[in-house]
């Protein structure tokens, strides 16, 4: 296998983080063993007012729909696919539901983080959107998945949820992981220097962002010169009131200056925080970990494989949330020899474990045993 068109929505060349970073790390690695054939930008405009309509009817408790995966889309993505194709060895599609209409003439892998199915239940109330719709989605996914030559997943919790939500077998299922944006033999920065917790997100609730400034509030009094510094999304204006706390704003990781100031930001925290409930794998938490800096994190989704509890981080239930993660900041404030050690052993475990050069590897060496 030689030549592969590696298709994608996105623009490989312009990334933040999560799904767009996979893109582009994921594009990067095919082009250092494959001749690659770049079909990039697929993301036809869709009905504006079908979109409004959707979040209307939402609003009165009626359902809504996805007007970007309506029939018509679905099938102009294909054509527009298909006209740039040219002869290759193999399709590699970043992502699955846009692609479903294709019907591919040659060999074809997917790079996934999730499964249509699985995104709804995250992101979205799945009783809010019209069901004939996200079942004809889902039947669809489950073809196009079922008839690739692999799938490659970034997590085992994602490989085990599409196979438990479209009934397939999985014998075309692959975990080949994923890896942080930061050059992970840079030298770690040492945490007396300043004290602060660290919240990154670019969806503040969703993400547990009142949860972090509800425990940070609380363990504020019993540590007054304790500081939570927040990067990504501006948290509501009631939040940035607390005592301690100071946004940093937005950090464009394809503009180096910006890049190597996020990763002093990590390097100098005390931990990250992620008590999320919407999420899949956390590319955040990789980062963080290159970084020498521990996490305290939701015991959920793909989490608990990138976090190894008491050993690399700490996890949390959600049950508990506020109290446990309450508890946990707690514990790393007053036992800082056990931050530290937390600290080395995550930034070891994401060397050994969660780079883009390890993920490549696997994927080139899966499609050339396949092939």
């Amino acid at each position: 296998m030689k030549t592969i068109n590696y298709i994608t929505n996105l623009n490989v060349d312009q990334f933040s983080g999560g799904w767009s970073a996979m893109n582009h790390h994921i594009y990067l690695q095919l082009k250092k063993y494959f001749d690659i054939n770049l079909i990039q930008n697929v993301d036809p405009s869709y009905s504006f007012i079908q979109k409004v309509q959707s979040k209307i009817f939402r609003s009165i408790n009626l359902r809504g729909s996805f007007p970007a995966f309506t029939n018509k889309r679905l099938a102009k993505i294909g054509k527009i696919v298909t006209a740039e194709c040219r002869p290759a060895d193999l399709n590699f599609f970043h992502g699955c539901t846009p692609w479903v209409a294709i019907q591919s003439s040659i060999p074809y892998a997917v790079y996934l983080d999730a499964p249509f199915a699985s995104y709804i239940d995250i992101y979205h109330k799945r009783s809010s959107y019209n069901k004939k719709q996200i079942n004809h989605i889902i039947q669809r996914e489950t073809t196009f998945l079922g008839k690739a030559m692999a799938v490659f997943f970034s997590s085992q919790w994602a490989l085990n949820e599409t196979k438990v939500q479209y009934g397939l077998a999985g014998d075309n299922f692959y975990v080949v992981g994923l890896g942080g944006g930061f050059d992970p033999t840079l030298p770690n920065q040492s945490k007396d220097t300043d004290r602060y917790f660290l919240f990154v997100s670019h969806d503040f609730y969703g993400k547990g962002g009142e949860i972090v400034l509800k425990a940070f509030s609380e363990l504020r009094k019993d540590y007054p010169a304790l500081s939570l510094k927040i990067v990504g999304q501006k948290p509501p204006v009631k939040f940035l009131d607390y005592p301690g706390v100071e946004y940093l704003g937005l950090f464009d990781k394809t503009k180096k200056d910006e890049a190597a100031r996020l990763l002093e930001v990590f390097q100098k925290a005390w931990c990250v925080l992620l008590p999320t409930s919407k999420d899949i794998t956390p590319l955040v938490l990789i980062e963080a970990g290159f970084a020498g800096c521990p996490a305290i994190a939701a015991n959920s989704f793909g989490i608990p494989e990138i976090v190894k509890d008491k050993q690399t981080g700490i996890l949390i239930d959600k049950d508990k949330m506020e109290k446990l993660l309450y508890d946990s900041m707690s514990l790393l404030c007053s036992d800082h020899l056990l931050r530290d050690q937390l600290g080395e052993r995550a930034r070891k475990h994401m060397m050994e474990n969660y780079t883009w050069d390890n993920t490549g590897e696997r994927v080139f060496q899966i499609l050339s045993a396949i092939n």
